[in-house]
């Protein structure tokens, strides 16, 4: 199943999808997808903000070392041209209306943590406030809106994220036991990041060791720079900040503390924890479900390994950060258990903190998400440390610590 409408302009959907499946050759060939995005967007300039080296080195590496299976090469080559058409959509809303970069969204509440410590269910219940501005799963999917869309009704983009959300419920339920995604549910903030194409968790879903260490060579800083001009972009389609604070959630937030005091000064961070005994083994899970639809060749033991690799260095890198910013920034740590047993508190004291206030009627209304909204409404993954060949000992090595 595919999304029933793409929002691209010069181009009907079947002919898209037969351009998509044509070649392989085409799928990684930097002019082709460029000149391809141009014309379903029926627009030339990017703008001044740089994608075109990121751009190469992701194409070079996905075509050499990622196996893809037809339904993985789909989902690339329609994601690429989703970024790129996007980047062009809102280059041309810049130049019409350069005040969208004036746009104040330097002070989000921003969730963090590793995968599976609660950091989902912290970003919804607190964006079911409706004082808070909220990233669901349409705008971060599609920032910019479809060319026939009528301000402030995004009937197209909910849609084609309705359609994202029905296909992985018919292909993957695995991955939504996992990690449900809903059209107008709060979704991470990394789908935001990953516009400028040089953003790390890129390797998450291109796994090429050569685009990770790519990757881990540049700032971070591009990345988030890009994402506040995004947000200026979907904070001004909404009529401005109007008071209003964005609830921004992406586990892709550790190990850039540093870019984000820079980018967000103003920000009010929440740091999520829970014995990683238990969060590695069930992010392995959530990942192997996502390479078992898009790659071939699916190792378990590979998966275990390669979430050392990634996450250990990002987590220790934040521990260094945070001794080195110290005050600098205003953060404070929840465990896991707190969000699954009294989240209203820790809402309360995230809210304090920021210094905003928390009305009854916010209240009200993330009660009534959290009763709405019980866990493992999707049904209950399994996941063992042996299927993943993890130890205690090999997660506390990659870690420094177990985090419990």
């Amino acid at each position: 199943m595919r999304p029933a409408a793409f929002g691209f302009q010069t181009r009907h959907e079947d002919e898209l999808m037969n351009s998509i499946l044509r070649t392989n050759e085409a799928a990684f060939d930097f002019d082709h997808v460029v000149k391809s995005a141009r014309q379903n967007a029926g627009l030339d300039d990017f703008g001044p903000d740089p994608f075109e080296e990121p751009l190469r080195m992701l194409l070079k590496c996905a075509a050499s070392e990622v196996r893809y299976k037809p339904a993985g090469l789909m989902n690339f080559e329609m994601s690429v041209q989703r970024w790129l058409v996007n980047r062009l959509r809102y280059a041309d809303a810049i130049k019409r209306d350069p005040e969208i970069l004036d746009e104040d969204v330097s002070d989000p509440i921003i969730i963090l943590g590793m995968p599976r410590t609660g950091t989902t269910k912290l970003q919804r219940m607190m964006s079911a406030d409706p004082t808070a501005l909220s990233l669901p799963l349409w705008k971060v999917q599609n920032p910019a809106p479809f060319p026939d869309e009528v301000p402030g009704k995004p009937k197209g983009r909910i849609a084609f994220a309705r359609a994202i959300q029905e296909a992985q419920l018919e292909n993957n339920p695995e991955f939504l036991a996992s990690h449900e995604r809903a059209a107008e549910e709060a979704e991470e903030d990394s789908d935001l990041l990953l516009f400028a194409l040089d953003y790390l968790m890129m390797y998450i879903i291109t796994p090429s060791p050569t685009l990770l260490t790519w990757l881990r060579g540049r700032t971070s800083l591009n990345a988030y720079s890009f994402q506040a001009k995004l947000l200026r972009f979907l904070q001004w389609q909404e009529g401005g900040k109007k008071g209003r604070r964005w609830i921004l959630k992406n586990p892709g937030h550790i190990g850039n503390l540093d870019s984000i005091a820079d980018v967000y000064p103003n920000a009010t961070m929440v740091h999520l924890h829970r014995n990683l005994l238990d969060v590695v083994p069930s992010y392995c899970r959530l990942i192997e479900s996502i390479h078992q639809e898009l790659f071939e060749d699916v190792d378990p033991l590979w998966i275990g390994q390669d979430t050392l690799n990634y996450w250990g260095p990002e987590f220790k890198r934040q521990a260094t950060q945070r001794q080195s910013l110290a005050d600098g920034v205003r953060l404070m740590d929840a465990s896991y258990d707190s969000v699954v047993s009294d989240p209203l508190s820790i809402v309360e004291e995230v809210y304090e903190l920021a210094g905003t206030p928390l009305s009854d009627n916010s209240k009200s209304a993330m009660i009534a998400w959290n009763e709405q909204n019980t866990q493992h409404k999707h049904g209950k993954p399994d996941y063992s440390m042996e299927r993943y060949g993890l130890t205690e000992a090999s997660i506390e090595e990659a870690f420094g610590t177990l985090d419990r």
